[in-house]
């Protein structure tokens, strides 16, 4: 996956960013209303999201906080989590994870922006289930 190649993975858009061999990252644009996936976590893996514009709604561990331009979110292993943009306009935020390793998700599941019929394609119930059965590859587990 190299940096600045733009895709949609499930109504987001994703643009990998460079990163060294200890730790992936990826900004993301979060469309108004669209969710993130199901409430997941990572066994081996830390997360975070920081905020850059607008306001992303985050559950981690049952607990919903909303979160402005600016935020950090810290996510060690084993917290379960998920987002998504409660507001009117697009919420752009950077989210990375140590080990790398889970960008292949993004890579996996993606679809190019220059695709047509893009974000569409990225939704679709054949791709949703695709993931549903895959993220454990991953290191994504549902809760």
């Amino acid at each position: 996956m190299n940096a600045g190649n733009a895709m949609w993975v499930l109504g987001h858009r994703i643009r990998p960013l460079e990163t060294d061999e200890s730790y992936g990252m990826v900004e993301v644009t979060s469309p108004p209303r669209v969710p993130g996936p199901p409430p997941h976590f990572h066994k081996d893996a830390n997360e975070f999201f920081l905020v850059v514009k607008g306001t992303l709604d985050v559950m981690h561990d049952g607990r919903w906080e909303r979160h402005a331009a600016g935020s950090f979110v810290d996510l060690p292993p084993g917290t379960t989590h998920t987002f998504i943009n409660n507001t009117d306009e697009d919420v752009v935020w950077v989210t990375g994870w140590r080990p790398k390793g889970f960008q292949q998700f993004f890579a996996d599941f993606g679809v190019p922006v220059d695709t047509a019929d893009a974000v569409r394609r990225s939704v679709d119930p054949d791709v949703i289930q695709n993931v549903v059965r895959s993220v454990e590859r991953y290191g994504m587990h549902l809760s």
